[in-house]
């Protein structure tokens, strides 16, 4: 289940749906759905070829056993933690400078959608797990991921 993981969190940071990456990577519907369902529990290599193409990763990426943050680590859903009170301006408006310095020293240009992607994880993972400070660890992993 590693590979789904990699693939889903990958898909994530990319603002890619299922069908798109299937589309774009030129594989037959479902074939990534069936991944990440747990239906094609051995992937053939070429259609993990094709996925880490369209994400901007390896296939040993996918299948490493690395740590990977995932907000499922925490008790509240994405939706539940998007619906509570803003409770901490301070600590979204570090992520969001955060974010801009971590680009600034990559030189990397990202698409609006990728940049509140970015300010969206971070902040709610950093919120969850200590909200006095960015979790910049985390962050940086994201923005990688983001950038990949």
């Amino acid at each position: 289940m590693q590979v789904a993981k990699q693939i889903s969190v990958r898909m994530k940071a990319k603002n890619l749906s299922i069908l798109t990456l299937e589309r774009e990577a030129g594989l037959k519907t479902h074939a990534v759905r069936n991944i990440l369902r747990g239906k094609s529990k051995r992937p053939k290599a070429d259609i993990l070829q094709a996925v880490s193409d369209v994400l901007g990763c390896t296939i040993k990426d996918l299948l490493q056993n690395q740590e990977i943050f995932q907000e499922e680590d925490f008790s509240e859903s994405k939706n539940e933690l998007l619906n509570e009170s803003y409770a901490y301006p301070d600590l979204y408006m570090d992520t969001v400078q955060f974010v801009n310095e971590i680009l600034k020293q990559k030189g990397e240009k990202i698409t609006v959608k990728q940049a509140f992607t970015c300010f969206e994880e971070i902040y709610l993972h950093s919120s969850q797990k200590d909200p006095s400070k960015v979790d910049k660890e985390f962050g940086e992993w994201w923005i990688d991921l983001v950038m990949g």
